[in-house]
């Protein structure tokens, strides 16, 4: 098969992944890559077991209409449980031809609902109570379907982190919206216009999620989660906040950073001071719901995008000089680490992975300057150069301490540890050499692990084999390296712990009633909050330190013989302008001396000229009165003797 699987070592618990459940489903004997290909997977890690998310091949498609089916896998332990969800999808409007294929499958934040998306259109639908004790059965519904606008594709969608009901929505045009799927599909609670005339349009987008894990909880972070970030193709970052969705779950530690946070922005952020203002809290079952009207669908008064709230802000980056970023196109954001400094990663096609750095926390519009960022490392991940692939996708880990990098024909895992001498650390999971094979899907699992779904291309695309079918599948088991290993099981959080009867809150309209003030109890809880976030800084302190130790001395360095080289030139062109001085200087004494003899010769040709013309004019007058005075002496002379 040509494909390198690299582990990081023997692996020490069984993975929580029953295989025989996954290659006994019918989908993988007709796997092709003509038809609405089965390369989509994606999994789930519940409270009620594992979950795993399989497209099949389309059943029908006729005009603007498919039905597609979706093989669930449910597995606790031991037990596991198959279901196939079949769904309708119709295409909106005018289309006399049917969507493309769906390329993902993206679960809602607690795998309430699941959204199948294509450049065309992105299907929704409602999922019920996944659990490994239930029977085999086939359920049919009718998907939701959110269309772009005409003569627009969507360009990526993603669920909200602490909302089932929301999901956010990039165009093609650069414009972004936020869908309230329990109330509009066209009408969105926030939307972004699309950038003027000669402005970058966004790629990726990203929303940076709270930690699920009880760490993290400050105000800091609690804003951070209401940032969204966009990328652009030349590689530009900038973010939007503060973005709430209209009804959102989060823990009650979690809740009172985010109104503590929205309190301090309220100075100098017109938007956050209203949101605050109207911000309604209540207990549901081991969560709090949190809910507010200030979107384009609440009626309490007229939303817009305030002279603060809201407005674009752009990271300023450092460009070094021998940066490569004009002939770059990135395609995927991703952020990294959180602490002590906010790194974002962003990859180019070709497998080219830049790791930027913050210089200062995100915060509310108008409260600081725009925020600096320098590249810290720069990864060439060596991808397959004989097949180029514009697939490049970045995903997290859930502690924020790395990512991995999942492209056609690599699969990698990428360490960044600020603390550590070594910047980042790169590991090879998986990789192919072969332009006969796809690493079609990427999920990743319980303890460690994922599961990479690779597949034959077609003819179409690559030269078939003769002893291989082109529409084979195969599912391989990776194990991540040890720190990602060592992560938390799930990464479904408040939102799964809600019960299916209390998601109809999530629909109510908002009472009239306002938000009740702050008890002194819960205003020293948040001072506690704020104070651990300060604590926090300590972390940063040790990352300046290391900076200022390393980092800095070695730029310091750089920058030193980058001086030397400079002046050396300045000298040589000293020098050089001191010879070109003097040979001037010679010009010029030989110029004056050609002026003197030029003057002298002027001179003599006027003197001489003067002379001509006394010559020819006064001379025979002169001449005339001589000859008259000879006449006249002569004349005297002869008179005298006569007498």
């Amino acid at each position: 098969e040509d494909v390198a699987v690299v582990s990081s070592g023997a692996m020490s618990q069984k993975a929580a992944m029953n295989l025989s459940a996954l290659s006994s489903l019918p989908v993988w004997a007709q796997a092709s890559r003509r038809s609405n290909s089965p390369g989509v997977l994606t999994t789930a890690n519940l409270p009620g077991g594992l979950v795993t998310f399989l497209l099949g091949s389309r059943v029908a498609e006729v005009a603007s209409e498919t039905t597609e089916v979706v093989h669930l896998c449910v597995q606790n332990g031991k037990d596991f449980a198959q279901r196939k969800l079949q769904l309708d999808v119709k295409f909106p409007g005018d289309a006399q031809e049917a969507p493309a294929p769906f390329e993902e499958i993206l679960v809602a934040s607690g795998a309430r609902a699941l959204a199948l998306f294509s450049p065309s259109c992105c299907a929704v639908v409602a999922l019920s109570e996944l659990s490994a004790k239930l029977e085999t059965r086939l359920e049919k519904s009718e998907a939701l379907v959110v269309s772009p606008r005409p003569g627009q594709k969507l360009v990526k969608v993603a669920w909200h982190p602490m909302s089932d009901a929301h999901l956010g929505v990039l165009f093609s045009d650069g414009s972004w919206s936020l869908l309230n799927l329990a109330l509009s599909l066209d009408e969105p609670e926030v939307h972004f216009p699309a950038p003027l005339m000669g402005a970058e349009i966004s790629v990726d987008f990203q929303f940076l999620a709270p930690n699920e894990d009880g760490r993290g909880e400050t105000p800091e972070d609690l804003w951070l989660s209401m940032t969204v970030v966009f990328l652009a193709a030349s590689g530009r970052i900038s973010y939007r906040n503060p973005v709430l969705p209209s009804a959102a779950v989060l823990s009650r530690r979690s809740c009172e950073a985010l109104q503590l946070a929205l309190a301090q922005a309220a100075s100098s952020d017109d938007f956050a001071a209203q949101l605050a203002g109207q911000l309604q809290t209540s207990q549901v079952e081991e969560v709090l719901l949190l809910r507010h009207r200030h979107h384009l669908h609440g009626g309490a008064q007229p939303f817009s995008l305030s002279s603060t709230g809201l407005l674009e802000q752009v990271v300023e980056e450092a460009v070094s000089v021998s940066s490569e970023r004009s002939s770059s196109s990135f395609c995927s954001l991703q952020v990294c680490c959180s602490s002590p400094l906010l790194v974002i990663a962003r990859a180019a096609r070709g497998g080219n992975v830049e790791l930027l750095a913050l210089e200062a926390a995100i915060g509310p519009y108008g409260a600081q300057g725009a925020v600096a960022a320098r590249v810290l490392e720069e990864i060439d991940l060596m991808c397959n150069k004989s097949t180029p692939d514009e697939f490049v996708r970045l995903e997290s880990l859930g502690d924020r301490s790395g990512l991995i990098v999942h492209t056609r024909s690599l699969l990698a895992s990428i360490d960044v540890s600020l603390s550590a001498g070594g910047l980042a650390t790169v590991t090879t999971l998986a990789e192919t050499r072969s332009n006969d094979m796809d690493f079609a899907s990427w999920s990743r699992v319980d303890q460690g692990v994922g599961l990479l779904l690779r597949m034959e291309r077609s003819s179409k695309d690559a030269k078939p084999r003769a002893t291989v079918n082109p529409s084979k599948s195969f599912l391989t088991l990776i194990e991540l390296p040890k720190k990602a290993a060592a992560e938390k099981a799930s990464s479904y959080g408040h939102m799964s712990k809600l019960s299916p009867s209390s998601l109809h809150l999530l629909e109510q309209p908002l009472s009239s009633s306002k938000a009740t003030s702050v008890a002194p109890a819960e205003l020293a809880k948040r001072v506690a909050a704020l104070r651990s976030g300060i604590a926090s800084l300590q972390c940063r302190q040790d990352f300046l330190k290391h900076l200022a130790e390393k980092s800095f001395p070695a730029r310091a360095e750089v920058l030193k013989q980058e001086l030397q080289l400079e002046t050396s030139t300045l000298r040589r062109r000293a020098a050089d302008s001191a010879q070109r001085a003097q040979a001037l200087q010679l010009r010029q004494a030989e110029l004056v001396q050609r002026q003197a003899a030029l003057v002298k010769a002027l001179s003599a040709a006027s003197e001489a000229r003067q002379l001509e013309e006394l010559s020819g004019a006064a001379l025979p007058k002169l001449y005339a009165q001589l000859y008259e005075l000879r006449r006249a002496a002569e004349l005297l002379r002869s008179s005298q003797q006569a007498l």
